[in-house]
């Protein structure tokens, strides 16, 4: 059985939409890992970062590495900005829609 977008309400009555349907498409720039997280630089490249948890795979892939897809992570104790964070060459992003608004709100 598959049932009518208009079939959906939420408990305020009004009729609930599938934000499936059309997702908007997100423009990604890299963030310093130090202005982000609270860790330790260990060279030009390697950032470590204790006790951060990602949230999820989110469907963008990294712009840098395209190995695999991005994960969110929200701000928490040694977290001080959302942001997406690729786990193969850990690399730090900011989401932002077409107008300039942030897609991660803090």
């Amino acid at each position: 059985m598959r049932m009518n977008q208009a079939d959906h309400f939420h408990a305020s009555g009004k009729p609930v939409y599938d934000q499936r349907a059309t997702a908007p498409y997100l423009f990604l720039v890299e963030l310093d890992p130090q202005r982000v997280v609270d860790g330790t630089r260990y060279d030009d490249k390697n950032y470590l970062a204790e006790d951060v948890t990602a949230c999820g795979t989110m469907r963008e892939t990294c712009p840098v590495c395209e190995e695999g897809h991005l994960q969110l992570v929200l701000r928490q104790k040694n977290v001080r900005v959302a942001h997406l964070f690729c786990i193969e060459c850990t690399r730090c992003f900011g989401a932002f829609l077409s107008d300039g608004t942030p897609a991660l709100a803090d």
